[in-house]
């Protein structure tokens, strides 16, 4: 059984939002190439390419949309639970 750590799958949906690798690295407060390695890794987990390498910018491949769907709704998910320790005020 492979887990996905939720960085990975929030840098995804950071680069994917900005369209950019560097404007995702900026936000994130990483450097451009910690972001291309997380990209890397996660495509390693999942055994799938992303991003068309063969296209200019920032393009998903069919399993990219595929999984960029997925970590939107587990990341959704995922913030529902933290929201639940949050104090209230």
């Amino acid at each position: 059984m492979i887990n996905i750590p939720t960085e990975l799958l929030r840098t995804l949906i950071t680069v994917v939002d900005l369209r950019s690798f560097t404007k995702a690295a900026h936000l994130l407060g990483v450097t451009q190439p910690a972001v291309s390695a997380q990209i890397k890794r996660l495509q390693t987990l999942l055994d799938c390419e992303i991003f068309d390498k063969s296209a200019p910018g920032v393009i998903l491949t069919n399993a990219g949309d595929v999984v960029v769907s997925y970590a939107r709704r587990m990341l959704s998910i995922n913030d529902q639970i933290v929201d639940l320790s949050a104090p209230r005020l």
